[in-house]
């Protein structure tokens, strides 16, 4: 019998591309940082007709592909999930869910249906199988039981979820409209209001300096904007060192055409030691769905 195979930790091994995952957790969390920023840069070069940016729009993908591409940050998101990504943050949730909603989730149909959009893997809700059924999506799954789906391109069917999980999902997007977009379609995937023995909640979880260091976006400022597409009511948000968890509930339906949240500098956010993070929504000319 041959030598029984030594097991390879995840920080050394390859990805498919035969990129090597740095050893260093600091080193594989500023590789990830570097991959957002050109992930941004990347999405305004797309929407340039500008010949420079479509020289700078190579040069980015070349070295996103150096990196790994999307398949790497993927890995290194999974090795990351009690680092980079502040741990599991189901655990926030399923804490929140039964410390400050125990009257409604006495009165709601179990189990709980939650949508989780970018998961990094697919059994984060297993411990709770007994009142959760997860349903985890992401635009390039690492595993089988994930299943490949875009959001914001997400077919509207009957089937609705209690809570739509958006952990750290909206940072990555690259357009600040298309962050705003993810948003707005969250609603449809929650249940009618009218039905009472559902949850109507949506889970996000964003890069605390997101919230707390951008030109053009503040945590009074997400509050406000959420509240204006029908999150009225925010049961529960935290700030840990890295992240800021936020569940809110969906209490009302607004019409989406009379949205208009331009990316603006708010007041007092001036300053080169910001970030410009943003969030724009823009008129979709018709109501969500109930």
């Amino acid at each position: 019998m041959g030598k029984a195979r030594k097991k390879v930790p995840i920080t050394a091994q390859r990805n498919n591309t035969g990129t090597h995952f740095k050893r260093s957790s600091a080193e594989t969390a500023r590789l990830i940082r570097r991959f957002h920023v050109l992930n941004k840069e990347l999405a305004k070069c797309q929407q340039s007709n500008n010949p420079t940016d479509r020289t700078r729009e190579k040069a980015i993908v070349e070295e996103m592909d150096r990196m790994g591409g999307i398949d790497w940050y993927q890995k290194a998101s999974q090795l990351g999930q009690s680092k980079t990504r502040g741990g599991d943050s189901s655990k926030w949730l399923v804490k929140v869910l039964k410390e400050h909603c125990k009257e409604s989730m006495d009165t709601a149909t179990k189990p709980l249906h939650v949508l989780d959009v970018g998961a990094v893997a697919p059994d984060n809700y297993k411990p709770y199988s007994s009142w959760i059924k997860a349903k985890p999506i992401d635009l390039n799954p690492q595993d089988l039981a994930i299943e490949k789906q875009d959001f914001l391109t997400m077919p509207i069917t009957s089937d609705k979820f209690d809570v739509v999980c958006l952990s750290l999902v909206v940072n990555f997007v690259g357009d600040p409209k298309d962050r705003g977009k993810m948003l707005i379609q969250t609603r449809n995937f929650l249940p009618p209001l009218s039905d009472t023995n559902r949850l109507h909640y949506l889970f996000l979880v964003l890069p605390l300096p997101c919230v707390n260091n951008s030109r053009y976006m503040s945590h009074e400022h997400l509050l406000t904007m959420m509240k204006s597409i029908g999150y009225t009511n925010c049961i529960k948000h935290h700030f840990s060192n890295k992240l800021a968890y936020y569940l809110f509930e969906l209490t009302e339906t607004p019409v989406t055409k009379k949205l208009d949240w331009k990316k603006k500098i708010l007041p007092g956010r001036e300053g080169g030691e910001r970030n410009n993070f943003s969030v724009v929504m823009e008129p979709f000319g018709k109501k969500p769905a109930p």
